[in-house]
């Protein structure tokens, strides 16, 4: 974990330091306290909800989204930024279970954070000087890119599927619209894949918590401490001095949530957790048979009660199934079918894998695949695609 104090402009105070939580908690005790989470686990969406009461929205905006979520909604913890002209609402999501991780691992350490902001929305957000003209931000290291798209959108990706995922942010835009991103550098060797249609401007980043605190200071984000995860109103006689401190102060901590975090992503419950859903699956599929190679399995099962159906649920599934079985280095997380449309949450081992399987797909038959999100994940490439 790596810590800096900054000022209400955004400007760093402090050098930055790296160490433990405990470490972290008496070093910005008193201090009002931003912890910034990597962005790949959290996703940003938009939400319209007509009419103005928040706490309708709050509700209904779960279920709105759910089509673009592979997991459960229950699972998920939803944030809400700021309302839009148009009944928009701009929403956070991320896991109940890593956000159940972050809070414990800071209340035993003493740690009080007043914000959990993704790195995505903790990015600076320029103005163009076109009226016409969309312009991104961009952090790029030698693997990972973190892009902050217009106002609260954004995603955080592979270095190499970065530029895909432009392309395809600019082709979202309206027809007569331009693009321009500012690229900031960690390493100056770095290349970022962008199309000759969008006009860059590189900069050079000395310090990733200086960025961030300058992009906290001045742009809008969404902060995750919300509903079920919001401070509570009653503090304890030790806090209620630290908080009017900070008030008086006017100081921002700035966290950067990365040692613990990729120690809880490395954790090997994982693989547990992921036989035990497999192993529920086939389980409510094939109830009283034997798990051997479950793709396989399914999959002449899914041939057997599809009988004459071409075109349906069954021969879609088992076209599915099929293709992936040609994949044995691909592991299904969760899949979930909605209004014709198949919705994949996988691990795989690189992005050609999802190039063959989506050749796999189209070779037979008529369905197609797009990638959603593709991201590293624990030394594997976790894949988010759609299937119609």
């Amino acid at each position: 974990m790596q810590w800096a104090t900054a000022d209400d402009r955004g400007s760093l105070t402090s050098e930055v330091s790296a160490g433990s939580f405990e470490q972290v908690a008496a070093a910005v005790e008193g201090r009002r306290a931003t912890l910034v989470l990597p962005g790949d686990d959290v996703l940003l969406a938009e939400a319209i909800i007509p009419g103005g009461s928040a706490a309708r929205a709050m509700q209904a905006i779960p279920y709105q989204l759910e089509d673009q979520v592979a997991d459960d909604v229950d699972s998920l913890h939803f944030a809400v930024g700021t309302k839009g002209k148009s009944d928009d609402y701009p929403v956070a999501i991320i896991g109940r279970e890593a956000m159940d991780t972050v809070r414990e691992q800071c209340a035993s350490a003493g740690l009080r954070p007043t914000e959990i902001v993704p790195e995505t929305l903790a990015l600076p957000k320029f103005d163009s000087d076109e009226l016409d003209q969309a312009k991104w931000t961009a952090l790029v290291d030698s693997e990972n890119a973190v892009v902050r798209l217009n106002g609260y959108k954004g995603f955080t990706t592979d270095t190499t599927m970065a530029g895909m995922m432009l392309d395809g942010a600019h082709q979202d835009l309206p027809e007569d619209a331009s693009a321009a991103i500012v690229v900031f550098k960690t390493e100056p060797n770095v290349v970022l894949p962008v199309s000759d249609k969008v006009e860059i401007e590189t900069r050079v980043c000395d310090s990733r918590l200086g960025l961030y605190a300058s992009g906290l200071a001045s742009a809008p984000r969404i902060n995750l401490l919300q509903g079920d995860y919001s401070p509570k109103t009653q503090f304890d006689k030790s806090w209620k001095p630290w908080r009017w401190s900070a008030a008086l102060a006017a100081i921002l901590g700035v966290v950067l949530f990365v040692g613990k975090w990729m120690e809880y992503r490395q954790m090997g419950s994982q693989v547990e957790q992921l036989d035990a859903r497999m192993a529920q699956v086939f389980n409510e599929a094939m109830p009283g048979k034997r798990m051997v190679r479950p793709l396989t399995q399914m999959n002449t099962e899914i041939k057997n009660r599809s009988g004459g159906n071409t075109d349906g649920f069954t021969s879609k599934m088992s076209q599915i199934a099929a293709s992936l079985a040609t994949q044995p280095q691909t592991e299904v997380r969760s899949i979930s079918y909605r209004e014709g449309r198949f919705d994949l949450d996988l691990y795989t081992d690189a992005i050609p894998t999802l190039d063959l399987l989506k050749a796999e797909l189209k070779k037979r038959g008529n369905m197609t695949m797009t990638v959603q999100s593709a991201n590293n994940d624990n030394d594997k490439l976790r894949g988010r695609v759609r299937i119609q």
